[in-house]
Formats: C-alpha cells, sequence, structure tokens
C-alpha cells in the first residue's frame, strides 16, 4: 500500500512539473533518473525499496510529466 501511495505522490509532482515548471524531456530523464540512484544513498527507510520499485517509479514519472506537459496546449 505504501508503494501505491509513493506512486501516486510521484505521479502528481511530475505532473504538476510537466504543466507549469518543465519543458525539457532531456533535463527531465537527468532528474528522475538521478532521484532513483540518490535514494540509494539515503539513510532513510522511506528511500529502501526494490529495484522494480524503481523502475516502476520511472514509468509513474514519465507518464505524470507527459500528461503535465501535453496539458500545457
Amino acid at each position: 500500500i505504501m508503494e501505491l501511495a509513493w506512486s501516486i505522490g510521484h505521479f502528481f509532482m511530475w505532473l504538476f512539473i510537466g504543466r507549469f515548471l518543465l519543458k525539457n524531456w532531456i533535463i527531465f530523464i537527468l532528474l528522475s533518473i538521478a532521484w532513483e540512484i540518490i535514494e540509494f544513498f539515503i539513510p532513510l527507510s522511506f528511500a529502501l525499496e526494490a529495484i522494480s520499485n524503481k523502475i516502476s517509479d520511472l514509468f509513474v514519472n514519465t507518464a505524470g510529466f507527459y500528461l503535465g506537459y501535453k496539458s500545457r496546449k
């Protein structure tokens, strides 16, 4: 259940960023991947997750950013 809550949070965060803050896909990809890598080094329990969750986060991030970006038009 917590993974779902985090995924929903990721989706809406990137939806907002894509809608209002960022237009560049390369920067989005770099930020999204960099954060998932940084989470490996954060010594807090929320950052500990399986690789499959990190991969699904990237898909959720992309969906949120895409829909936010497309809603600009």
